[in-house]
C-alpha cells in the first residue's frame, strides 16, 4: 500500500442554514473523498498541496501549474444542493502513466459556482521524462439551477476529459485544456437567459502534439441567441 498522508488543515462544519465550508488539503495517493452538504452559501475547497495559500479561488488567485504535491489515484466526489454554492478543486496529478485524478460535483441550486484544476506537480524544473508525466485526469460536473460558472483547466499530462452539464439560466462555461490528449464534452440548456462556453484544447507544452476533440450540445432558448466558442491548436 502507497503512503498516505491525509491533512485536514481547516475543517468546519457550520449547522447553522446558512453556511456550511469545508477544507481539505491532501498529500498522498489512493484517496477517495466524498462531501455533501445541504443549504445555502455552500463552501467546499480540495487542494492536494501543503496550504490553502496555494489553492486557486474562482477568481483565478493563487496556484501556478507547478504548485502542489504529487498525487496519485485520487478521486474527489461533492454533492451540494442550495443556492449560492462554490466548489473548487485542485489535483496536484502524479507521475506514472497508470494514475487517474478524478472530480466529480453535483451541485442543484442557484447562483452556483464550480472549478476544477489539473497540474502536474513541478519544482519549476522538469527532471523527469515526459513519459513519466501521464495518467488519467477527469471531470464530471453537473449543474441544475441559474446564474451558473463553470471553469474546467487542466496544464498537465497524459489524458484529460471533461464532461460537463448545466442546466438553467445564464450559465457560463470555460473551458482549458492543455495534455496530450484532450476530450471535452458540454451539455448546455437554458430556458431564456444567456449562455457562453469557451473552450480551449492545446497540445502539452512538453508533449506539443496534443490530440482534441470535443462535443457542444445546446438547448438555447435566448432571442439573443447563444454564444460558443472552441479553439483547437
Amino acid at each position: 500500500m502507497k503512503f498516505l498522508l491525509f491533512s485536514l488543515s481547516s475543517l468546519i462544519f457550520s449547522f447553522s442554514v446558512f453556511a456550511n465550508e469545508i477544507y481539505v488539503n491532501q498529500a498522498g495517493d489512493n484517496l477517495k473523498l466524498t462531501v455533501v452538504q445541504d443549504g445555502s452559501d455552500n463552501y467546499f475547497q480540495y487542494c492536494a498541496i501543503n496550504n490553502d495559500s496555494n489553492c486557486t479561488d474562482m477568481n483565478g488567485n493563487a496556484h501556478g501549474w507547478a504548485d502542489g504535491v504529487a498525487s496519485d489515484d485520487s478521486t474527489v466526489t461533492s454533492s451540494t444542493v442550495g443556492d449560492d454554492n462554490t466548489v473548487v478543486v485542485a489535483h496536484a496529478t502524479g507521475r506514472n502513466n497508470t494514475n487517474e485524478n478524478i472530480t466529480n460535483i453535483d451541485i442543484v441550486g442557484d447562483r452556483n459556482k464550480a472549478q476544477n484544476i489539473f497540474a502536474n506537480h513541478s519544482n519549476g524544473s522538469h527532471p523527469y521524462s515526459t513519459m513519466d508525466w501521464g495518467g488519467l485526469k477527469e471531470s464530471n460536473i453537473e449543474i441544475d439551477g441559474d446564474d451558473n460558472t463553470v471553469k474546467h483547466q487542466s496544464d498537465s499530462y497524459g489524458e484529460v476529459e471533461a464532461n460537463i452539464s448545466v442546466t438553467g439560466d445564464d450559465n457560463s462555461v470555460i473551458v482549458y485544456q492543455r495534455s496530450m490528449r484532450n476530450v471535452a464534452n458540454i451539455d448546455v440548456t437554458n430556458a431564456g437567459g444567456p449562455v457562453t462556453v469557451n473552450a480551449q484544447q492545446l497540445g502539452s507544452s512538453w508533449q506539443d502534439t496534443g490530440l482534441n476533440s470535443y462535443s457542444v450540445t445546446q438547448f438555447c432558448t435566448n432571442a439573443n441567441g447563444c454564444s460558443v466558442s472552441v479553439t483547437q491548436y
